[in-house]
């Protein structure tokens, strides 16, 4: 009797053992959140995205940027082959693949990448998203002629199509803390007016306040002359630009001997408040132009805001 009930005893046992070890195995499988497939909405429509992207190509630099404050490092980057840049914009090197130029990615390229999400912009990519598409899930944010809060924007919806929202949420919420410390360092009743200008050989392009630098340099507590709240750019001359007049001037170029090189001794130069008084500065082009992004706003606020400080 004691042994045929040890040998049921023994039989429950093993039941019950195979019993948790099937549960535990289909709970794994029901909570395993990596299979959720989750709809990103983006400039180009919705996008389907299954899982957790491990393998990003990324086609403009604030992407880069924002992949970086979410802890994603992407395996493809249109970097306009020259990897200094993006060294430059990270602070180090990484492991990558350049895909080519940012107005031209080489799609046979990031094929070969065998990507499983692609960021791409919009007004330099909207064109080709399709084809993108055929590769993998892409999204399309506006980031060329993005203003600060569409970078804003973008890194939250980037965090989305990673897998994680509030990631993307909270590092905007730990930017904007920083934001409002660099404005609290403007002194107040600070007036003057600021302007960023893009000089080439022979072109001039005003970022005007609702560009990304311009809204960048107003959420810092600064005045933007240029006041546009719908065209980010404006081709000018240097006349136009005597009209804007501001008092403090920032030159972004990169050629050897921008337009502005011409008008020493012009009167109309001469006469502006900024060159009469001192405050024409220069503005790194990869910094200032290309990059965006929201460790970049940070970066040119501290710059700017230290330059009107007199530091």
């Amino acid at each position: 009797m004691t042994r045929a009930k040890s040998v049921v005893a023994l039989l429950a046992l093993a039941c019950s053992l195979l019993l948790f070890g099937c549960a535990g195995q289909s709970g794994g499988d029901a909570t395993e959140g990596s299979s959720e497939t989750r709809s990103v909405a983006h400039d180009a429509g919705t996008t389907e995205i299954t899982g957790t992207p491990q393998r990003v190509v990324a086609l403009e630099f604030s992407f880069v940027d924002a992949l970086d404050m979410l802890g994603t490092e992407p395996v493809g980057i249109a970097d306009d082959e020259k990897s200094e840049r993006v060294s430059q914009l990270l602070g180090e090197e990484i492991d990558y693949t350049s895909v080519g130029t940012r107005s031209e990615p080489n799609q046979e390229v990031i094929a070969s990448l065998q990507p499983d999400l692609i960021i791409a912009d919009t007004q330099r990519h909207s064109d080709v998203y399709d084809a993108l598409s055929e590769i993998a899930p892409t999204i399309v944010l506006d980031s060329r002629e993005g203003s600060y809060q569409d970078m804003k924007d973008n890194t939250v919806t980037i965090a989305e199509a990673l897998g994680d929202r509030s990631a993307g949420e909270d590092a905007v919420a730990a930017h904007e803390q920083r934001m409002a410390e660099i404005a609290a360092q403007v002194p107040e009743g600070e007036d003057r007016t600021v302007q960023l200008v893009t000089a080439r050989d022979e072109l001039l392009r005003i970022h005007t306040s609702s560009s990304f630098v311009g809204s960048v340099m107003e959420a810092a507590g600064l005045r933007v002359a240029a006041q546009d709240d719908q065209e980010p750019y404006e081709d000018a001359s240097l006349e136009r630009i005597a009209q804007v007049d501001p008092d403090v001037l920032f030159v972004s170029s990169d050629v050897d001997t921008p337009i502005t090189d011409s008008w020493a001794g012009n009167p109309v130069w001469e006469n502006m408040t900024a060159v009469s008084g001192g405050q024409v500065h220069d503005a790194d082009r990869n910094l200032y132009t290309r990059f965006r992004g929201l460790s970049v706003a940070e970066t040119v606020a501290q710059q700017v805001v230290d330059t009107m400080n007199g530091k």
